[in-house]
């Protein structure tokens, strides 16, 4: 996967809700999807020794011990963050095998980047022109060598990793004529037109097929904006694990190209997914309405009572109600099964039965006082819902038709 160097630094994805800040709008504004000029700079200074010519070309990994995988050019994106152009080709080998030098050179950069979260760039010249070689995903890319550091064809430069953006362990080998941030090519072909077959070294190769299309979901609700900049417009707003259509290497920077439904446009690729993700379903809790509920091993009353659970319990649902009206629960540490129609919503609705007014009209007031403002005037028959037990002065805590407040409890009865 290509190396990836932030001009920022990556929030956490955030909800993108017409009423919240959009998830893109929380990301940096550049973000390059290979190292910016600057850093190319830095490395290239790092370069203290000059390369030079060589004619010694080897294969970066030992024959045998690698299968070809990912290959370069366009593709669907095979990890979140990940490029829709692959620049390197993908060698996927066992943790720790083995990373040589595919020439003689000198080590522009070493160490830690984003993307590859390490790598090892090699500078060579073949057949008189500069020649970088990129080695990523290793968990140590300064194990063995260091900036300006001379190497030769064959040595042991790092071992085979899955750092960075990566879906399991193996090396992201590219390679760029006329030096990094040159001009890249296939590396299969490059090594081919030299007398070293990748292919011929794999114990197995995935079929070289660029995908007709790509599919991707949503990570979050996310912005789809008409072109590849927070500043665009905003045309629609995608749901999480909305399905999004593309093409292979439809990406610019970090804007995936994509249509969700009939529109077409360009969401932020931080929020773009090759598979669905696991929504979390908030788990359904419930309360012991009666004075003592029996819990039992399976959803019969001929079955063992495992405890009694007492008025206001909370209990978690396990599965849902059944047609006869059992429901799998948890609570203390125990699981087993309750009658559903013994349960509240609220703890409220457990511990305190519902009680109507009394009297013609009734004040529900901000406070338990005659001298609080009145929220609003209850007539005779409207149901409340106690909140808590009557005051040593007589006032009671209610709700009604989403309002809060206080009542005179001896204006309230028990029956409708």
């Amino acid at each position: 996967m290509s190396a990836l160097v932030a001009s920022g630094t990556l929030p956490a994805a955030a909800q993108d809700a017409p009423v919240t800040p959009p998830a893109d709008e929380r990301a940096p504004a550049v973000v390059a999807d290979e190292p910016a000029a600057s850093v190319r700079a830095a490395t290239a200074a790092a370069s203290v020794a000059v390369p030079v010519e060589t004619k010694k070309v080897v294969a970066p990994l030992a024959s045998g011990a690698y299968r070809l995988s990912s290959y370069y050019g366009p593709r669907c994106i095979p990890v979140t963050g990940a490029s829709a152009w692959h620049l390197g080709q993908d060698l996927a080998a066992a943790d720790g095998t083995p990373i040589r030098s595919v020439t003689d050179g000198v080590v522009r950069a070493a160490g830690a980047v984003s993307g590859f979260g390490q790598w090892v760039v090699v500078d060579s010249v073949v057949d008189g022109r500069r020649v970088s070689f990129v080695y990523g995903h290793m968990w140590n890319g300064t194990k063995y060598v260091k900036a300006g550091q001379r190497v030769t064809a064959g040595q042991h430069i790092a071992d085979v990793g899955a750092n960075g953006f990566a879906t399991g362990p193996h090396l992201h080998l590219e390679v760029w004529v006329y030096g990094y941030g040159g001009t890249h090519v296939d590396p299969l072909v490059w090594l081919r037109n030299r007398s070293v077959s990748l292919s011929a070294g794999a114990t197995a190769h995935l079929a070289r097929i660029v995908p007709t299309g790509c599919t991707y979901r949503a990570t979050t609700r996310v912005n789809l904006r008409t072109w590849t900049s927070t500043a665009s417009r905003v045309i629609r707003v995608v749901p999480t694990n909305g399905t999004l259509r593309s093409q292979p290497g439809a990406k610019s920077g970090r804007w995936v190209h994509v249509t969700y439904g009939s529109t077409t446009g360009w969401v932020y690729d931080s929020y773009v997914s090759p598979s669905a993700v696991k929504v979390s379903t908030p788990a359904t809790i419930r309360y012991v309405a009666v004075a003592s509920l029996v819990l039992r091993a399976s959803a019969s009353t001929s079955s063992t009572a495992l405890t009694s659970l007492s008025r206001g319990t909370a209990v978690t649902y396990v599965g849902s109600v059944s047609s006869s009206g059992w429901v799998k629960v948890t609570t203390e540490g125990r699981t087993g099964y309750v009658a559903a129609s013994y349960l509240a919503t609220t703890r409220e609705k457990a511990l305190y039965r519902v009680q109507y007014v009394d009297v013609s009209a009734l004040n529900l007031r901000a406070t338990p006082s005659t001298s609080a403002e009145v929220v609003v005037r209850l007539v005779e028959g409207t149901a409340v819902q106690p909140l808590g037990l009557v005051s040593a002065n007589g006032w009671r805590k209610v709700s009604v038709s989403g309002h809060t407040g206080y009542v005179a409890a001896k204006y309230l009865r028990s029956t409708p």
